[in-house]
C-alpha cells in the first residue's frame, strides 16, 4: 500500500469492487485485441509499402537502363546503315569513273525542271 497513490477523499476499494471492475472491463478485451491487431496490420502494410516502393524504383532504374541500351543499339544500327550506304555510293562512283566534280548539285539551275 502506497499512500502517495491514494487520495484521502477516494473511497476504499474492496475485493468485491475489483471483481465488479473486472467484469465491467471484460467486454473491452476483444476491442483492445482488435485494436492491437489493426495496429500490427497497419505496421505490416507500411512495411510492405516501403518494400514495394523500393521494388518499383529498382524496376524504374532497370527500365531506364534498357531504354538507354535500346536507344544506343538503334543509333549504332542507323550509323552502320548510313556507313554502308556511303560506302556503296562511293563504290558506284568509282565503278562508273565519276569524279567528285562530275556530280551536279541537287539544285542546279542548269537542269531542266519538271515544268518544262
Amino acid at each position: 500500500f502506497d499512500p502517495r497513490w491514494t487520495s484521502p477523499l477516494a473511497p476504499r476499494v474492496t475485493g468485491e469492487a475489483f471483481e465488479w471492475l473486472g467484469e465491467d472491463l471484460a467486454h473491452l478485451v476483444v476491442p483492445l485485441q482488435l485494436a492491437v491487431f489493426l495496429e500490427r496490420m497497419r505496421a505490416r502494410a507500411t512495411h510492405m509499402e516501403r518494400i514495394l516502393e523500393r521494388e518499383r524504383e529498382a524496376v524504374r532504374v532497370e527500365l531506364m537502363g534498357l531504354l538507354w541500351y535500346l536507344t544506343l543499339q538503334w543509333s549504332v544500327e542507323t550509323l552502320r546503315n548510313y556507313q554502308e550506304d556511303v560506302t556503296q555510293a562511293l563504290e558506284w562512283q568509282e565503278e562508273n569513273n565519276i569524279q567528285e566534280g562530275d556530280l551536279l548539285p541537287l539544285h542546279d539551275s542548269s537542269l531542266p525542271s519538271d515544268d518544262d
